[in-house]
């Protein structure tokens, strides 16, 4: 009876006591927080991407002309040189073309010296009615003919100076009519070469497409018969790239890619082109990052699908921080707030624009009457383009105002040596992000300490912070979270 009185007692007192841990009230463990130590190293920032491997130019060679293949000088494989013979179409047809041309050639060039004999039969026969003309008119001037006769000869030599001008006329005609043969000719003779068809580049035949005797029917679009990679020795890889990611890639971008032929081997390239096209499947937006190789032992194959990092940062000897530091988010009631914040900070130190100006400013020497008639100019700034903002404007447009508008008032009010320090400072503050650390507090609470984190890779987070040094610890996990 007494041992259940006992037990009755324990359990009264158990209840309590479990529900005053579970609601907080008790004190906490230190054992409920993990910490990780800041650490000096390397960081490097990649975006991945899926690319597939192609050649620098890939050359697809057609045929022109219509006609059997009469002779096949290359396979699969085989290395070619500009100029190169590809194929033959039998020529034969384009010989015969090319020999009807060169004889109405000929004739065209007879024709030319026939009418030049006729200009010069026309120059005689003309001096003749001149000379006969004369002799009338000295005949009538001494009463011996008629005026009758002096008229006929009249009309004899205005024909006969006609007839040397039809002459002229067909002469040029007959040149012209060369001209034409010739280039009737060059057109016959330019077939008779496209019947050889040649490598434009220096490559390699990737696809052949036509066969030893058979007809190439080429009429509004030629037919494909070779498709010849320029030389393997450089490739290009074509990677999507989302839109989320494209803003950080840049030309110039140094990138490392795996292939599933070798998957034990890095390859490295470079960004040689963003191209600004988007590529939008299933409402994905992604974009085309073109990336340059070398090859020189030609494994790399046309069409191999490649695993892509682009490095788009990278930071060497920088304090770091892991990720799951820089990720904790812990319950506000468990922070003591970072100096000068109202509020616990536990949602990653969220500041408005304003308050970092205002730190900026201060870091570089600005007096505090300075930095308050700016954030007031400022201010009357925002509020005079209220009608901007409710316009529906767009977003850049929007931008574009606020930056000439805070720049306007930045030049007010500092020098040129504090503008230009200012500048430099919003720039490196571009790329970074403000946000919170949280060290452990005597009081089994944690302390809010702003940082600026800047890139990231798979495992460490860059932190830049004068309150934290290499080997603080910060709390990276919370296992319980008691409340009040």
């Amino acid at each position: 009876m007494k041992k259940a009185i006992i037990v009755g007692l324990g359990l009264v007192l158990a209840v309590p006591v479990f529900l005053w841990l579970r609601s907080g009230d008790g004190p906490q463990s230190a054992g409920q927080f993990e910490t990780v130590n800041l650490s000096r190293g390397d960081i490097v920032q990649m975006v991945s991407a899926v690319g597939s491997v192609r050649a620098l130019n890939t050359v697809e060679v057609g045929s022109q002309l219509s006609g059997q293949i009469a002779e096949l000088a290359v396979d699969f494989n085989a290395e070619v040189r500009q100029g190169d013979l590809l194929a033959r179409i039998d020529p034969q047809t384009f010989e015969r073309r090319v020999q009807e041309a060169e004889a109405n050639l000929a004739v065209a060039r007879a024709n030319v010296e026939i009418q030049g004999a006729n200009i010069d039969k026309a120059r005689v026969l003309a001096a003749n009615a001149e000379r006969e003309l004369r002799r009338q008119q000295s005949l009538v001037d001494r009463g011996s003919v008629s005026e009758a006769a002096l008229e006929l000869a009249q009309a004899t030599a205005t024909n006969a100076l006609a007839d040397v001008d039809i002459a002229r006329a067909q002469l040029r005609n007959a040149e012209a009519t060369v001209l034409q043969r010739e280039a009737a000719l060059e057109a016959a003779r330019i077939d008779l070469d496209r019947a050889s068809i040649r490598s434009p580049i220096n490559g390699v035949v990737i696809n052949r497409a036509v066969d030893l005797g058979q007809t190439v029917a080429a009429s509004l679009q030629a037919p494909v018969l070779f498709s010849i990679a320029q030389d393997l020795s450089s490739i290009q890889i074509e990677a999507s790239v989302d839109e989320a990611d494209i803003g950080s890639v840049s030309e110039g971008a140094e990138v490392r890619f795996r292939v599933d032929a070798f998957p034990d081997q890095e390859f490295n390239g470079t960004v040689s082109q963003v191209r600004l096209a988007p590529n939008e499947a299933q409402n994905v937006v992604t974009y085309t990052v073109v990336i340059s190789a070398d090859n020189p032992n030609r494994r790399l194959l046309p069409g191999m699908t490649a695993s892509i990092d682009i490095v788009v940062g990278r930071r060497s000897n920088v304090l770091r921080v892991d990720n799951t530091a820089a990720r904790l988010r812990p319950a506000e009631d468990l922070v003591i707030a970072a100096e000068g914040e109202s509020g616990g900070g536990g949602q990653g130190g969220r500041r408005n624009p304003g308050e970092e100006m205002a730190e900026a400013l201060a870091e570089l020497g600005v007096e505090p009457d300075v930095i308050e008639r700016i954030q007031t100019d400022l201010r009357e700034g925002f509020a005079g383009l209220r009608g901007l903002f409710m316009s529906g404007a767009d977003r850049d447009t929007i931008q574009q105002r606020i930056a000439g508008m805070s720049q306007e008032v930045l030049r007010r009010h500092l020098d040129a040596e504090q503008l230009a320090a200012y500048t430099v400072l919003q720039r490196a503050m571009q790329n970074t992000r403000a946000g919170q650390l949280y060290t452990l507090a005597g009081d089994g609470r944690l302390q809010a300490q702003r940082v600026r984190f800047g890139i990231s890779d798979d495992r460490h987070t860059e932190v830049i912070t004068d309150s934290l040094a290499e080997g603080d610890a910060v709390v990276s996990r919370i296992r319980r979270v008691a409340r009040d």
